[in-house]
């Protein structure tokens, strides 16, 4: 067992859920806010019996789509704010200082919370991202994922309403096998989590660089070499413990930033030098800046300014890259024709640089996806959608997605995968993609704790059960009727 001793931070919201009535796919009626009970929250399951669907929703940032449900209830977990200190986490797998965020708690308020007491937490880029929501449990890429690992890694106990209406704990000693699922299988597939207590490290000062340049003036082919450098100097920026941010076209590139946790301005400069050579050497005109800052807030300030720029709506899918690959000539420039192929079709590249193995995160005991460990880089391909544009049309640019952007990458990474926070959702092999060698004890568990298939999503654990119709209706497959009625 663990012990728990500190303080509750000084903003005080009410610990309150709400349920509503979706009438489409999003919350349109209230019905009724809850509190928890120590011994029994069956009420919240009343759907069950009369067979209508359920979803839990945080702050809704979820592109597969299982935060919403047509005609379903849906728990809101937004006001759910408080945030508790612990100067003195004990427990069997850590000694330290924690914090304990309910399930509405934002990246923002848990980064605030940590910095108005010295200290830094692994949590999400963007401000409004739910902390504890599908972002911890889903795994949790974070600015400091290359210091201190991924967010899931930073997992310590968590409160959680079970399926069958229990309020319990789950840890590295009480509920075993709850907490190793919640810690990075994904969000609403295991329970309800109702709060996540997390690690907290000492604050350190951060320095941020950044790169930027378009194909003006240069011919297509020195812009893609340009850019073909940033991907050869990956392993270099994945050493460093630094974390990337690159987005580009076919005429525009920005590397910003690269978050750079206790160096000096004077470190990231000589980091960034051989990249601006070769732009040099090639006649590629750029902007470079480099700043630092006393420590992670005032950084993370910065960063949310950078990308949280509205830049419209997207379809999205996106792959895992080892090292191996960057260590393979033949297989980088493979790797490289395939994104020049993708930005030659209309698509668009975010990427990150980041490198959360076993030895930075501490060694975890969770269900983070195994390919994780061996990446350095995460990336995620795009099109943009324009105004007014029919289902038939979004639809084509999600298949070529599915069947023009990723596939290459996949053939080139085999045994890796997808950060599934920002994946493809027709992926047709998501369980792989997600989940890797843990899905099948990922699926027992969820049999344990959720025996009624209560929680759903299209590619969560256990998804591929039910089919959804047009109108939104969850009908099981036929082939888990079959195995229901043989285990009767």
């Amino acid at each position: 067992m663990s012990s728990r001793t500190g303080e509750m931070a000084p903003r005080r919201i009410p610990r309150v859920a709400s349920v509503f009535c979706n009438g489409s796919a999003f919350s349109k009626e209230k019905l009724r806010s809850f509190r928890p009970s120590r011994t029994s929250m069956s009420n919240w399951f009343i759907s069950a019996e009369h067979n209508i669907r359920f979803v839990v929703k945080n702050s809704g940032h979820d592109t597969l789509g299982r935060s919403s449900g047509t005609g379903a209830v849906s728990v809101w977990m937004h006001n759910l704010q408080d945030i508790t200190f612990i100067s003195e986490y004990k427990s069997s797998i850590y000694t330290g200082p924690a914090f304990k965020a309910h399930a509405g708690v934002r990246s923002i308020d848990i980064a605030n919370a940590a910095s108005n007491r010295g200290l830094v937490v692994v949590s999400g880029g963007c401000p409004t991202v739910g902390f504890t929501g599908g972002f911890i449990q889903g795994g949790g890429q974070s600015a400091v994922s290359s210091f201190y690992g991924l967010a899931a890694d930073q997992t310590l106990e968590f409160e959680v309403i079970t399926t069958q209406g229990k309020f319990i704990h789950a840890s590295p000693t009480e509920n075993q096998d709850l907490y190793w699922a919640l810690s990075g299988s994904g969000g609403g597939a295991h329970g309800i989590v109702w709060s996540v207590t997390v690690k907290a490290y000492e604050d350190l000062p951060v320095s941020l660089g950044s790169i930027s340049f378009t194909s003006e003036g240069i011919t297509q082919e020195t812009f893609f070499q340009a850019i073909d450098t940033f991907h050869a100097n990956t392993p270099r920026f994945a050493d460093a413990k630094v974390w990337t941010i690159a987005q580009y076209t076919g005429g525009f590139f920005s590397l910003n930033p690269v978050f750079a946790v206790n160096k000096t301005s004077a470190e990231v400069s000589t980091l960034l030098r051989p990249l601006l050579d070769t732009l040099d050497s090639l006649g590629v005109k750029y902007a470079s800046d480099v700043e630092s800052y006393d420590g992670y807030l005032a950084a993370y300030e910065t960063l949310v300014v950078l990308i949280n720029v509205p830049i419209g709506v997207m379809v999205t899918g996106s792959r895992l890259l080892p090292t191996s690959l960057f260590e393979d000539k033949e297989r980088l420039k493979g790797a490289q024709k395939a994104i020049r192929s993708i930005l030659a079709s209309g698509g668009m590249i975010f990427e990150f640089v980041l490198k959360a193995t076993l030895d930075v995160a501490g060694n975890p005991q969770n269900s983070v996806l195994p390919a994780w460990r061996k990446a350095i880089k995460h990336l995620g391909v795009a099109i943009p959608l324009a105004d007014g544009e029919s289902s038939e049309q979004v639809s084509h640019k999600r298949r070529k997605i599915t069947t023009e952007f990723l596939p290459e990458l996949k053939r080139l990474t085999p045994g890796s995968g997808s950060y599934h926070n920002e994946a493809d959702p027709n992926d047709p092999d998501y369980k792989e993609a997600f989940y890797g060698s843990n899905y099948d004890k990922l699926l027992a568990i969820k049999d344990k704790w959720d025996p009624d298939q209560i929680l759903y999503g299209a590619t969560s654990v256990g998804g591929d059960r039910w089919r959804e119709t047009v109108e939104g209706r969850l009908c099981r497959n036929e082939e888990y009727e079959d195995l229901l009625h043989d285990e009767l």
